[in-house]
């Protein structure tokens, strides 16, 4: 398991309103979990499902919206850490992203959903 990343060292924004959005690992068609926040270069998952660290994995954001009728994004991440809960009864987990495949139109489906 990878430590947490030093958080004072981030230079990009994190958006952390972005409603409702499901992660899938499109390679397995398994549910992740949840978006937690999102930026230009990266994203943090929250799910029950494992995650490992220092590996790569294409996916699929799905989103309820009006901003954007597709409501789908589709990206290739590189999973940097992952942070287990400490509470045996809640088998949650934390992912750390970063994005390192991103088309022209995710990359504004992004911008859409980070916008106010």
């Amino acid at each position: 398991m990878n430590e947490l990343p030093n958080y004072e060292q981030r230079q990009l924004d994190r958006y952390e309103d972005v409603g409702s959005v499901e992660v899938y690992d499109t390679n397995s068609d398994r549910f992740l979990g949840r978006l937690v926040n999102v930026h230009e270069a990266g994203l943090m998952i929250m799910g029950e499902a494992p995650i490992r660290a220092d590996h790569v994995y294409q996916l699929e954001l799905f989103w309820p919206s009006r901003k954007d009728p597709r409501g789908h994004i589709q990206l290739g991440v590189d999973c940097l850490w992952v942070r287990q809960s400490d509470d045996d009864s809640n088998p949650m987990c934390w992912a750390g992203c970063q994005i390192i495949d991103l088309s022209d139109s995710a990359r504004d489906q992004i911008a859409m959903l980070i916008s106010p």
